[in-house]
């Protein structure tokens, strides 16, 4: 198994992907899109080793976090706190080709804090 097809991997990319967001807070500096970009790859890491965590099988190639969400809540899984991070599925798949996209005005520090929070629960269900 390559090492990003492994829970660790996955969670090492993951944290790769945060950091890059958390390197783009400053708004003034950074478009909205990118860095909401690197937060929807962080989460979509985060949630790929949560899932192989649970079913031991590789998770389907999406983008669409509203999907591995369902896969997890049909597993079970506690996902409640995080699922707000699903918003997030659009700066991978629709707005990163917006030439223009409307500013939503996230507060980049308090998503970047829940993207950690959900890659700290996936480490915490590591063996």
């Amino acid at each position: 198994m390559a090492p990003a097809e492994t829970p660790t991997g996955f969670l090492r990319i993951a944290h790769r992907d945060l950091r890059t967001a958390m390197a783009m807070a400053d708004s003034s500096v950074f478009e909205e899109d990118s860095w909401g970009f690197y937060i929807q790859q962080a989460t979509e890491k985060g949630l790929k080793a949560w899932l192989l965590v649970l079913l031991l099988e590789q998770p389907p190639f999406t983008h669409n976090l509203r999907q591995l969400f369902q896969m997890l809540r049909d597993q079970g899984a506690a996902i409640e706190p995080f699922t707000p991070l699903s918003r997030f599925t659009l700066f991978a798949v629709l707005r990163r080709y917006d030439e223009e996209p409307d500013l939503e005005h996230l507060d980049r520090a308090a998503w970047n804090q829940l993207c950690a929070d959900l890659l700290a629960h996936v480490a915490s269900l590591l063996p």
